[in-house]
């Protein structure tokens, strides 16, 4: 018996019913004008909350046998959710991206310091991130263990082709959202902006939506890169965008485990990263890919210059990627994960 409780998105209505077709009983939370872009629309989320706090205390945890709470460390210290705990005798913790410049405020600590210990499982999507919430609240966090997400297409059982050059150009691809702040996509387009970039021949396809999106096309256009650098919006075919490139980037300021990055292993391509959240424990440096030591403007020319210099090893490090994708995947990432919150 299964049931999920979560915030009720437009986006979310197809993943709806097929929760819905597999038997899974849902609780939907309003989310009505949390945008608050109105007066109309934060009186409406004031009311949501009042909602939100009802709906939550009223779950029948009861009815099952043990509790996955993916809220994010910021949800469960917040007003309606963090007395939760007590409803709950037996839960696991799910843990996704934070930032290192951002630390747990001081009111915070004793409220999350209660949620850890009080759970059965506390799982980190890196063990970076672990290490951050044990030296913020000056514990050692029981049961924790590192969480492995599934990606989003079944992987290939061996290698994917190399694939040819697109009009002579190679191609790169960047899956992530179109938010600078965490993942730097206006400092890789300055960094391709000097002119021995624009002389050379590369493609970036920059896949996602978000935030930063107009500004992005104001940089691109105002360092003339409109031919080399495309906006390719939302893909819901990730594996195809994947297939046409010679190289994933995912040089960025906030991260924990990118799906991408995976994901592009699981393709066997080569992949610049920086050194942020695990991606250096599954990047080897020149045997399949190059770590950065952040998302400065200078710091992904020099990666991208050591990738490009390299370029003719591409086909090879994509090899070495999809041999390490297979020793450190799990052939069932869903099956692994029961097992983890069985124990």
């Amino acid at each position: 018996r299964v049931g999920c409780a979560f915030y009720e998105w437009p986006q979310k209505a197809e993943r709806i019913e097929k929760l819905k077709a597999a038997g899974c009983e849902l609780y939907l939370f309003s989310n009505k004008g949390r945008e608050k872009r109105t007066f109309a629309e934060r009186m409406q989320y004031k009311l949501t909350k009042r909602r939100v706090r009802q709906h939550s205390k009223a779950l029948p945890m009861a009815n099952y046998d043990t509790t996955v709470i993916n809220l994010g460390y910021l949800e469960i210290v917040a007003l309606y959710w963090k007395h939760f705990f007590q409803y709950v005798s037996n839960y696991t913790l799910l843990f996704h991206v934070h930032s290192d410049d951002d630390p747990v405020k001081p009111k915070q600590k004793e409220l999350l310091r209660k949620w850890l210990l009080n759970a059965k499982h506390n799982l980190f999507a890196s063990e970076r991130s672990k290490t951050f919430f044990e030296q913020q609240l000056s514990i050692s966090i029981p049961n924790a263990g590192i969480l492995i997400n599934p990606i989003t297409f079944q992987p290939p059982q061996g290698l994917t082709a190399y694939p040819p050059l697109q009009n002579s150009n190679y191609v790169w691809v960047m899956l992530a959202t179109l938010e600078t702040r965490r993942k730097a996509q206006d400092n890789l387009v300055k960094a391709l902006s000097s002119q021995k970039w624009k002389e050379r021949n590369w493609l970036l396809n920059l896949y996602g939506g978000g935030e930063s999106e107009q500004k992005l096309k104001t940089l691109i256009a105002e360092n003339g890169l409109g031919e080399k650098v495309l906006l390719k919006g939302h893909t819901k075919d990730v594996k195809g965008a994947l297939g046409e490139a010679h190289l994933l980037l995912q040089i960025t300021h906030i991260d924990a485990m990118p799906l991408a990055v995976v994901e592009a292993m699981a393709m066997a391509k080569p992949l610049a990263v920086s050194d942020v959240g695990d991606m250096p424990k599954w990047i080897e440096e020149n045997r399949n890919g190059w770590i950065a030591p952040d998302a400065s403007v200078a710091a992904i020319d020099t990666v991208l210059e050591k990738a490009w210099q390299s370029r003719e090893k591409w086909e090879e490090m994509g090899k070495a990627s999809f041999t390490l994708f297979k020793e450190k995947f799990p052939q069932s990432p869903e099956q692994y994960f029961l097992e983890q919150i069985s124990q």
